[in-house]
């Protein structure tokens, strides 16, 4: 995920009160044996002059491949409500995802292990992609 991609989600989507719908692990075994993670978020797909309110709901899948990190704490309600967009970041040369980042505020980690540090839903991959599915079934 780079750059343009992480800005293309972030300008196309607003996660205030969206919803974590899954989180699916892949583990592929043995010696080099690598990890996918895909997360799936309920948010709003953003549209120039619509009332909140008004926005529509899209499902948008986060693939994270080759984790070589992650943490995943209970959430007692069963699914993660976002206050705030996920927050990029890179150390290391990895890509850090944080869906918990409103505890940052305005700051941004100074490195990995401060993004891991408080954090209940955080990865560490060496790139990813997204994408927006089908919605959900009425």
């Amino acid at each position: 995920m780079t750059e343009d991609g992480v800005a293309a989600l972030l300008h196309r989507y607003a996660f205030h009160d969206s919803l974590v719908r899954r989180v699916i692990v892949d583990q592929e075994w043995g010696p080099q044996g690598t990890r996918v993670v895909r997360l799936v978020i309920d948010a709003r797909v953003l549209s120039e002059g619509a009332r909140w309110e008004d926005l529509r709901w899209e499902p948008v899948s986060l693939d994270l491949l080759d984790v070589r990190r992650f943490r995943i704490d209970e959430n007692i309600e069963g699914s993660w409500v976002l206050y705030d967009p996920p927050q990029f970041t890179r150390f290391d040369g990895l890509l850090q995802v944080d869906l918990c980042a409103e505890r940052f505020g305005s700051l941004h980690p100074e490195n990995a292990e401060e993004v891991f540090d408080g954090s209940a839903l955080v990865f560490a991959a060496t790139g990813g992609t997204w994408s927006a599915l089908h919605p959900w079934a009425q």
